[in-house]
């Protein structure tokens, strides 16, 4: 009896194999944005990565992993194995002429359900404000504002507590909810389920001056930057992307006719690559990207660039060189002389 033959030849599975997940990922709708220094993540996703290398996924909120056959199954409806393949090659097996192409629906969005509070918000306060820098004032502003709070959920028997940063439409409704967690020993980072980023994180302001970040942190360490210099940091707008975007900037300017300015304050990613691994300062090729095209809307442009990798860097240093300011020979000695004649 002859064997049926393999529905696929090696070289169409070498084909497969050699596909880059990510863009396979995107030439079916899903939308892409910078990740960590091995991933970028997709949106509105509830925690899916691409790896830059292009062969695997990771999605965090399943604790699961896979290949491009894998994703096509497991996130564009694939029924199987064979049919997974003929959507990643365009063509049908045996028929290596026909051109295929799977129809694929994007689900429309679901309700933002924001994770549960946890009793108290100890370890994020003392996360943003010893860890991070951030000074206290801001970081209870934002909590009594409902924009920032300590998240607990429960999975396979394990307790996870992590800060949770929440942006809201016009009427008050949560659309966006990052987690992070409250410590720099742990990487993890999530948008909760149906978060839309269009929304981001917000700090309302009274001038016509936005500055604009991708992570709500940078914001606050801004904010925090400019009180230490004195200037009144709830006088001008902040807002957060949660990515490198500006997509929650343009929002945010529909509701806020009265701004006319613009400060990018992408971040500052010196030793940045492409895909093909060449030199490219992601924040700052953005920030110039954005700049040009708002200013043909008529806003006027800045571009405040971290000295360091990002603002809340940028605090940290500041704060450690201040230490260091006080606690050399020179400066006590400087204050013993004040004291001695006053």
């Amino acid at each position: 009896m002859r064997r049926r033959p393999m529905p696929f030849t090696e070289e169409q599975m070498k084909q497969v194999f050699d596909t880059n997940i990510i863009d396979f990922a995107v030439r079916h709708g899903f939308e892409v944005e910078k990740g960590d220094r091995n991933t970028v993540h997709v949106k509105h996703s509830g925690g899916l990565y691409l790896f830059r290398h292009g062969r695997g996924y990771y999605q965090f909120a399943g604790e699961k992993s896979g290949n491009i056959i894998q994703f096509a199954q497991e996130y564009l409806g694939a029924a199987d194995f064979k049919s997974a393949v003929e959507m990643i090659l365009g063509c049908r097996a045996y028929e290596q002429t026909e051109h295929y192409v799977q129809p694929v629906e994007k689900k429309p969005r679901g309700e933002l359900i924001l994770p549960p509070k946890d009793k108290d918000f100890n370890r994020t306060i003392a996360y943003l404000t010893r860890t991070r820098g951030i000074d206290s004032e801001i970081v209870y502003a934002m909590i009594n504002q409902n924009k920032i709070y300590q998240a607990v959920t429960q999975k396979n028997g394990y307790t996870f507590r992590n800060c949770a940063f929440v942006g809201y439409d016009g009427e008050g409704k949560p659309r966006y909810c990052a987690l992070r967690a409250p410590s720099s020993d742990r990487k993890f980072r999530q948008d909760v389920e149906n978060s839309d980023k269009t929304y981001g994180f917000c700090m309302e302001g009274r001038s016509d001056r936005v500055y604009e970040f991708e992570a709500p942190i940078d914001a606050m360490s801004h904010a925090t930057l400019c009180k230490l210099y004195g200037i009144d940091w709830r006088e001008d707008h902040r807002v957060a992307e949660g990515c490198l975007s500006d997509k929650a900037l343009s929002r945010y300017l529909k509701s806020h006719p009265e701004i006319r300015e613009i400060v990018f304050c992408y971040d500052n990613d010196v030793d940045g690559k492409d895909a093909n691994g060449q030199p490219r300062n992601h924040g700052q090729v953005q920030a110039n990207q954005s700049a040009e095209a708002f200013a043909k809307a008529g806003y006027k442009i800045f571009i405040q660039t971290p000295q360091t990798k990002d603002f809340n860097e940028d605090l940290l240093t500041f704060r450690e060189m201040s230490a260091r300011s006080r606690d050399s020979p020179e400066r006590a000695e400087a204050e013993e002389r004040e004291a001695a004649y006053p």
